[in-house]
């Protein structure tokens, strides 16, 4: 697994000597939204993975999965809405 933290960049932008850029394609993405602590985002990653996902008739497909913190997320307390997003198909 690789994990980067990242910020949202204007297209086409050249990134900083020492950073790297990754481009994101625009597909379908199941979204959720985490509430509470931080310490406890593995929880609703299990419930995504784990029930949500095998319930739903989508498939995870190889590309980034993110996490996006709102403007409420406060990292000094760990509180706030996170929002985790799934790439997914529909199987045909």
């Amino acid at each position: 697994m690789d994990y980067l933290c990242g910020v949202e960049v204007v297209a086409d932008s050249e990134p900083p000597a020492g950073l790297s850029l990754l481009r994101i394609e625009e597909q379908r993405y199941a979204v959720f939204s985490h509430r509470g602590h931080i310490s406890k985002i593995a929880n609703t990653w299990n419930d995504i993975v784990i029930q949500w996902l095998p319930a739903s008739g989508y498939t995870a497909i190889k590309a980034p999965q993110f996490e996006t913190y709102g403007q409420d997320f406060d990292s000094r307390t760990g509180n706030g809405v996170v929002e985790i997003w799934i790439p997914i198909e529909q199987p045909t």
